[in-house]
């Protein structure tokens, strides 16, 4: 072991308890800024006892934390994270309250222990290891800690460029991949874009009757023939002009992905689909996962339902919908032609009451930064990580990678297919947990070093 190791592993009851204590936080971005506040506030006071002035970024939305941490070395490190995180329904299905963090076979639960307060406090425990054993950093550090992510990152675009001469850096370590089902770590260099939106059809002053359907017209009918208007039976998008700017996957990105396990059967025993989309073959799975756009409901909302029956006509409907976008699609050009199809297709009087727009985002695999994560994982896990040329999901690397020409890498951290991520009993494995502290300390000596 080395002395970081050996600091690691004397304090590790220590750092599971401080992310035990961030997560107690209800810093859930959507409901209000109390949660928040009080969040910002005890991580602010984690980064300042590194004897740096911490700042709050803000531009009309939720705060973020920036702090500077000066190192001996000529290179510098944006650290991105977020401290926010999704809501917690439905509440029932926890088997423990969800700010209230547990421990049970080795791994803790909570909301926001993987997504993504286990990278907030690995790399907050990484830089206190490093100074302990070192007595100094390698490198110049930049945190950057949002407090908006789980809402779209709304007014991040503003922070980035308000502070680009601050958050300019020689790489920036993303919020982490994960593990896959077979323990392998993965690393990403990019992510999808997103177009989010919350579809509103208002025909009536209030509910009526459901005997007075043979007159007056039904909310919940036209918004569901508009929803099944966007996809056909093969959920390909039919809104016209939604693949014009697709690229499509060439021979590196085949090369790269050739690398990543599909893990069809594990997949199907731990979600219990029958079929996948289109029914690719397993060579073909990650690329149909990456490269293809999708439209997707995320809910409905109308009517009557709870226990028994009340026979009503809803005055209102509403749905949430997004759209996942490749490289090169744009979300507001794919916004207007949202509007464009439901407008032509009789649905002029679905509204869109509000929407989320983030851009898609890829970096090189090759700079530094990038052969820095990759050979300071296959050292420490004893295998080569699989490397994702980007990520399925979504997060606001756009300002940072094409903003700024900051390259970016996410490595693995605490996550696994079995985390629940955004879902009830949301958790991460402990021993995951110290092992994303090594390695962001390895990456960060490494980098440090490095020419």
């Amino acid at each position: 072991m080395s002395a970081a190791d050996e600091y690691i592993e004397k304090n590790r009851d220590r750092f599971i308890e401080e992310l035990a204590e961030l997560c107690s936080f209800p810093s859930i971005a959507n409901q209000g800024a109390e949660g928040i506040r009080a969040c910002r506030d005890w991580l602010g006071e984690r980064l300042g006892r590194f004897g740096e002035r911490v700042e709050t970024l803000e531009a009309g939305g939720m705060p973020s934390l920036y702090a500077e941490l000066p190192g001996t070395g000529r290179k510098s490190v944006l650290l991105y994270q977020h401290y926010d995180v999704q809501p917690v329904e439905p509440l029932g299905l926890w088997d423990s309250p969800p700010f209230e963090p547990a421990v049970r076979d080795g791994r803790l639960f909570a909301r926001g222990a993987c997504d993504d307060k286990s990278d907030v406090m690995a790399r907050l425990q990484a830089v206190e290891t490093l100074e302990a054993v070192h007595g100094e950093l390698p490198l110049t550090l930049r945190f950057l800690i949002e407090g908006e992510e789980e809402t779209g990152s709304m007014t991040f675009d503003r922070i980035v460029e308000d502070n680009a001469g601050k958050l300019r850096a020689d790489g920036c370590i993303w919020e982490a991949a994960s593990f896959n089902n077979r323990g392998r770590p993965e690393v990403i260099f990019g992510c999808r874009g997103l177009l989010y939106l919350q579809l509103k059809v208002s025909l009536l002053n209030f509910d009526q009757h459901s005997s007075l359907a043979s007159l007056f017209p039904s909310a919940p009918n036209l918004l569901v023939h508009a929803l099944a208007s966007l996809v056909d039976q093969d959920q390909r998008v039919a809104i016209a002009g939604f693949y014009d700017d697709v690229v499509a996957a060439n021979e590196d990105d085949r090369r790269v992905m050739a690398g990543i396990d599909p893990e069809l059967e594990e997949g199907r025993r731990l979600i219990g689909f029958d079929r996948l989309v289109g029914e690719p073959p397993p060579d073909r799975m990650i690329e149909q996962l990456l490269f293809t756009p999708t439209c997707n409901i995320d809910g409905i909302t109308t009517g009557y339902q709870g226990p028994g029956s009340m026979t009503v006509l809803p005055a209102s409907a509403t749905a949430k919908v997004d759209f996942r976008l490749v490289p090169r699609q744009d979300p507001a050009d794919i916004q207007a032609k949202l509007r464009r199809h439901l407008d032509s297709h009789g649905f002029e009087k679905v509204e869109f009451e509000w929407a989320e727009l983030e851009k898609p985002s890829r970096s090189p695999i090759d700079s530094f930064l990038g052969r820095t994560v990759l050979e300071t994982e296959e050292e420490l896990f004893g295998q080569p990580p699989a490397v994702w040329p980007f990520g399925a999901g979504t997060g606001p690397m756009h300002p940072i990678a094409e903003g700024l020409g900051v390259a970016i890498v996410g490595p693995t951290g605490a996550g696994r297919p079995d985390s629940r991520l955004h879902a009830p009993n949301e958790n991460v494995r402990l021993d995951d947990y110290i092992e994303s502290i090594r390695l962001i300390v390895r990456i960060l000596e490494r980098f440090g070093a490095g020419q």
